[in-house]
């Protein structure tokens, strides 16, 4: 059964790995119309905002002929477009020689270049300055047909920047400082714009990714473990802890699958809580510290609740029912918080738009739908039995216990019709 669940849940989460692609259509058909005809390398970044990027290399000078585009939100009145060169051995933000374009409340379109230094990471201002590349034909504009922003430029490589391990960055942000400083505001903190890097080859075209990239399909196996055990195996768990007992429908086995449940979804989450501790190592400039905390604390009190299953005091002692009590709020306070933390990490690996966010919902909703039904016919059996409405409960729900009441009364109310004689009766003779 927990096989055919997993397996269901990798066919809804698919695990292609959709990071970059080739090209759309128009923007190649754009840049071949602006003499980038012998394209070297074009890729179209889904998860990065969606950023495009093509490059015209000509080897024998070193010089390369860019365009880069993206939409920059229409209902956002400022906006701007980064794309750069990294000459370090990683393909990262620091240290990056950066050509910017910037639109501004007015509409209007300006560009710049920026070293992007430690010093930025610390929060200090980013604002125009030299770099280390000799450019030309330097453009930032936008295409109406595609809704593009687009850097264009004629960039020639020093012999620092190796032609078959070129790091490139890019990110798309909202917010500008002062418009006559150029101030740039920092982009946003999801792992779309994290995942904004990558080493390529103009040589052959390729690119190899930085190493979050090739961590997509971690993520993924880290999203699917912990819906699967936090969010849909516990959660049953405790629906069956909690309507099969004892009420409101009795089940003898009630106990094993709720172990059986608990222990499987402790496990399975468990996998996933150690992979997203894995992520958290291997991305070396950036956390998502409020996810991990999160994280951390379902693990411990997680933990805390599979230890009850042995550490459980006796009919008789006096600390079972604070025992109860614990097990009980810390149960239903795990739910919300591994809803929140699922939803969390859905956003963090900006999924938002695709299948897992709605797939999660429903799983949620029906399983809050399954236990709003327990609830009220649980509280409906308790009224009956509390105020002894019978009649009315018995008509509704079958319910053994109102049934014998109910067939008492009738006993009695007919014991009471046929009363025995007090003084035999005598025959006649």
């Amino acid at each position: 059964m927990m096989l055919l669940v997993i397996l269901s849940f990798l066919s809804i989460f698919s695990f292609t790995n959709t990071h970059a692609h080739h090209c759309s259509n128009d923007f190649l058909s754009e840049a071949k119309n602006r003499s980038l005809i012998n394209i070297t390398f074009c890729k179209r970044y889904t998860e990065s905002n969606g950023v495009e990027v093509a490059i015209h290399l000509h080897e024998n000078t070193r010089k390369i002929d860019i365009m880069v585009g993206a939409k920059l939100k229409e209902e956002e009145e400022t906006g701007w477009l980064a794309w750069g060169l990294n000459p370090g051995e990683e393909a990262r933000m620091i240290g990056t020689q950066a050509l910017i374009g910037i639109k501004t409340k007015n509409k209007g379109l300006l560009k710049d270049t920026y070293n992007i230094t430690g010093y930025t990471k610390l929060g200090c201002q980013l604002l125009p300055s030299p770099i280390d590349l000799n450019i030309s034909n330097f453009k930032f504009i936008h295409i109406t047909e595609l809704e593009y922003h687009v850097i264009l430029a004629t960039i020639i490589l020093p012999n620092q920047y190796d032609l078959s391990r070129l790091n490139q960055v890019w990110q798309v942000g909202i917010n500008i400082g002062a418009v006559e400083t150029k101030e740039l505001k920092m982009h946003g903190k999801g792992l779309m714009n994290y995942d904004s890097s990558e080493t390529i080859n103009l040589r052959t075209g390729k690119g190899r990714g930085n190493r979050i990239h090739k961590s997509s399909k971690i993520r993924k196996v880290h999203g699917i473990l912990n819906i699967i055990g936090w969010g849909v195996v516990l959660p049953i768990g405790v629906i069956i802890a909690r309507n099969f007992r004892e009420f409101p429908l009795p089940w003898l086995g009630w106990k094993k699958c709720h172990i059986s449940c608990q222990t499987i979804g402790y496990l399975v989450g468990t996998t996933g809580w150690a992979v997203g501790i894995w992520l958290g190592k291997a991305s070396k400039y950036y956390s998502f510290p409020k996810h991990g905390t999160y994280g951390l604390l379902i693990f411990a009190f997680a933990t805390i609740q599979m230890l009850f299953f042995k550490l459980k005091p006796g009919e008789s002692d006096k600390y079972r029912m604070y025992r109860n009590m614990f097990h009980h709020v810390v149960g239903y306070s795990l739910m919300i918080g591994i809803c929140i933390n699922i939803l969390k990490g859905i956003h963090i690996i900006h999924l938002d738009y695709t299948s897992w966010k709605p797939t999660y919902l429903g799983i949620v909703s029906c399983l809050a739908f399954i236990f709003l039904v327990f609830e009220i016919v649980s509280w409906f059996k308790f009224l009956c039995d509390k105020f002894g409405l019978w009649i009315l409960c018995a008509k509704c729900i079958p319910n053994k216990e109102s049934n014998e009441k109910k067939g008492s009364k009738k006993d009695g109310k007919a014991q009471s019709q046929v009363q025995p004689s007090e003084t035999p009766i005598r025959a006649d003779n």
